[in-house]
């Protein structure tokens, strides 16, 4: 048994990036205008999928661009599920919060930008510096001047580490990680292994 404990320790690590402590004491002032939370699938779903992710992690690169897809045709398209996303930028990865803060300044402009420049990110998780976040922008159409003033101002910055730290009080201390209504779920899992999980709570 212990043996097995120390095994799905080491696979914890080997899939998954960790914060090592969260502060859960600081109060983030969030204004009601930017307390957004984007969502994919049906409202009203029994079986609800909150992940918490960071844009430098590989192992939520993989995720959003291997494991999302798939989960979306089956289970979000659908209505059978609903999924929603939270931050968790681990401070050792210093463009992880601006490239946090980069998907709320295009979601602002329409809903959809949300998403593309999230995936976008991940995609080209190599180049977050500031000068690409402008880039992403400018190829995916957006209003620059907005989206750039957005950035400089860091409108979103309390929004996304105010998600860090709801994640910290449910004791999220790696990237991804998820929750299948209660059920954690740590670190990067096979498809087949979250459609079980998913499964069971459908059909409870």
């Amino acid at each position: 048994m212990k043996k097995l404990a120390i095994l799905i320790c080491v696979l914890t690590i080997l899939t998954g990036c960790h914060l090592d402590e969260a502060d859960t004491n600081i109060v983030y002032d969030v204004p009601s205008d930017v307390d957004i939370t984007y969502s994919k699938g049906n409202a009203n779903a029994s079986v609800v999928i909150t992940e918490y992710s960071d844009y430098e992690c590989p192992f939520c690169a993989e995720f959003t661009l291997e494991t999302l897809p798939q989960l979306q045709t089956d289970y979000f398209e659908t209505g059978k599920v609903l999924f929603i996303f939270k931050d968790y930028p681990i401070p050792v990865h210093q463009k992880a919060l601006k490239a946090a803060e980069a998907t709320y300044c295009a979601g602002e402009q329409r809903e959809d930008a949300f998403w593309e420049m999230h995936v976008k990110l991940f995609a080209n998780q190599e180049d977050l510096e500031l000068d690409h976040l402008r880039t992403y922008a400018e190829e995916m159409g957006l209003e620059l001047d907005s989206f750039n003033n957005c950035l400089d101002i860091e409108k979103y910055k309390n929004l996304v580490l105010r998600n860090r730290q709801q994640g910290a009080e449910l004791d999220v201390s790696a990237t991804p990680t998820l929750f299948i209504n209660d059920e954690k779920v740590v670190g990067l899992e096979p498809y087949e292994n979250l459609v079980e999980l998913i499964e069971t709570q459908l059909n409870q």
